[in-house]
């Protein structure tokens, strides 16, 4: 019998996976965040686990793109070791890139074109014909990731602890949304809400909030769109100057489906964009199959199921 693949879009609010035997889908969803990051600590370790228990059993094999990731780390080795024993595979089966290279190759041929990808973090990313990476932003939200999920949620906090510190009780759409999602717009909650869990998917919780205000005509949340769009767009132009033709712009990633006014305040930032969403997991899948059919990953011994 055909062996399953395992395509894994790893990332800072969640974690999407994809799982094939040939040309049948039998399965996909999403789990817990996992990072480079998460992966040395506890947390990340059960988040791991947990995901894992979602899978079928019998993966053959399986291509992840892992947030933080890079071949050129010293820890790199250590990092596939810790990914194919949370997921209970020898490290011969399975193939770890960054989530970042992952996203180009779902969209772009090395050469063609410029990836702005918006999720939790942000980034404008291309890859020449040659493999030399050029490259923007994604440098992880305590350093920039402006225009993703993170910024939108900051931005919104932003303005309620600004209304707050001015003594004005905050209003509109845009304070009702996050009120929804915190439980409350008073500071105890809001500093609850932000500060439960390490890293940035707590406050990225709240770009959907701010999508579905800036929806109903809420001025706030419609300039928060607007910058936003503008700081992706300019990472678009700061990879295109390095580069030396012009090559066109693809943008994807999950903070931009927040609203469709998102998309359509990068259209004007960044004139002939294209916007462009692709399972990035399904991807990752097929490659695996294409690894495992090359043999290029260690063959499937009868009776395997993971964590035998």
């Amino acid at each position: 019998m055909t062996s399953l693949v395992l395509g894994l879009d790893l990332g800072g609010s969640s974690s999407k996976w994809h799982v094939r035997r040939g040309l049948e889908v039998l399965g996909a969803g999403a789990g817990p965040p996992v990072t480079a990051t998460l992966l040395a600590t506890e947390a990340g370790r059960v988040n791991l686990r947990a995901l894992r228990e979602a899978l079928p059993a019998g993966i053959g094999a399986v291509w992840a793109g892992l947030p933080g990731f890079g071949a050129s780390r010293p820890d790199a080795a250590d990092l596939l070791a810790q990914l194919a024993e949370g997921l209970g595979l020898g490290p011969g089966r399975v193939h770890l890139e960054s989530d970042l290279d992952l996203a180009f190759r779902a969209h772009l041929r090395p050469g063609e074109g410029v990836l702005v990808y918006a999720g939790t973090g942000s980034v404008a990313y291309h890859v020449a014909a040659g493999g030399q990476v050029r490259r923007a932003g994604g440098h992880g939200f305590h350093i920039d990731d402006d225009g993703a999920g993170y910024a939108l949620g900051r931005a919104a906090l932003r303005w309620l602890t600004g209304q707050l510190d001015r003594g004005d009780t905050p209003g509109g759409s845009l304070a009702l949304e996050v009120q929804a999602v915190t439980g409350g717009l008073d500071w105890d909650a809001l500093r609850r809400f932000t500060y439960a869990q390490p890293g940035a998917a707590a406050v990225a919780r709240l770009a959907p909030a701010v999508g579905r205000a800036a929806d109903a005509g809420d001025a706030v949340a419609c300039g928060i769109l607007r910058d936003a769009a503008e700081a992706l767009a300019a990472l678009a132009v700061t990879v295109q100057r390095r580069l030396p033709a012009a090559v066109p712009v693809v943008a994807t990633g999950g903070a931009l489906r927040v609203s469709p006014l998102f998309g359509a305040e990068l259209r004007r930032a960044c004139p002939g964009v294209v916007m462009q969403q692709r399972d990035h997991a399904a991807a990752a899948a097929w490659s695996a199959a294409h690894l495992l059919e090359s043999r290029r990953l260690d063959p499937l011994p009868p009776g395997f199921t993971p964590g035998s």
